[in-house]
């Protein structure tokens, strides 16, 4: 609803937010949203597919332990 629908938002769905998360868990959540939303924004902006930047390193936001069991 905060990223597709923004007029949606409205009381009652703050008032359901706020029963599961914090004044600062849901500031913490806005960031990430719009941080991950504007970096998915950028991406397609530039035409990049999954997997075309980067491809033959082990760079990413994984640890390495996790992208080696794959």
């Amino acid at each position: 609803m905060l990223v597709w629908n923004p007029d949606g938002v409205d009381d009652a769905l703050w008032e359901r937010m706020r029963r599961h998360f914090s004044e600062d868990e849901l500031v913490e959540l806005g960031y990430f949203v719009s941080l991950t939303f504007g970096q998915q924004r950028w991406i397609k902006t530039l035409g990049i597919g999954h997997g075309e930047v980067l491809a033959d390193t082990d760079a990413g936001l994984a640890p390495a332990r996790e992208r080696a069991a794959g």
